[in-house]
């Protein structure tokens, strides 16, 4: 079995992950899979930033939004954030992640590495080094 399929497979036998992906008409199980590759490849070639748009009065959560950059294209990684099921903010391309006294841009990549890992899009020592790649803040 060819990597994509084994991929496919796992992501497919996730019924929380399809519920997701089947919520969005626009999506399906490739683009999701493309989607991440991507992500992959923007942290591998520090071509990945975030956007803090709000931070609540508490300090306890952060609107936020991801985007790289290629010589071609201007990638906004919304859609995978929902699939991934971070909570969307309304009449926004942002979404919301909580959590204080730790770098949670650090914290969002770091969840989304070891993600990508169990679904078999990395290695573990892929992770270890991909983990690390804190997107640059804007």
């Amino acid at each position: 079995m060819k990597k994509r399929e084994r991929i496919t497979k796992k992501i497919e036998d996730n019924k929380e992950l399809m519920k997701r992906i089947n919520e969005l008409s626009y999506f399906e199980v490739d683009t999701f899979i493309d989607h991440v590759q991507e992500y992959i490849h923007a942290i591998k070639k520090r071509s990945m930033f975030c956007v803090i748009d709000s931070v609540s009065s508490s300090g306890m959560s952060r609107n936020i939004h991801f985007h790289s950059w290629t010589s071609n294209y201007y990638r906004n990684y919304y859609s995978l954030f929902v699939v991934l099921g971070f909570t969307k903010v309304n009449n926004s391309n942002a979404f919301r992640i909580s959590g204080c006294g730790m770098d949670m841009i650090f914290h969002t990549n770091y969840t989304n590495m070891h993600n990508f890992k169990s679904m078999g899009f990395i290695s573990d020592k892929q992770c270890e080094s991909l983990c690390q790649m804190t997107p640059q803040v804007f």
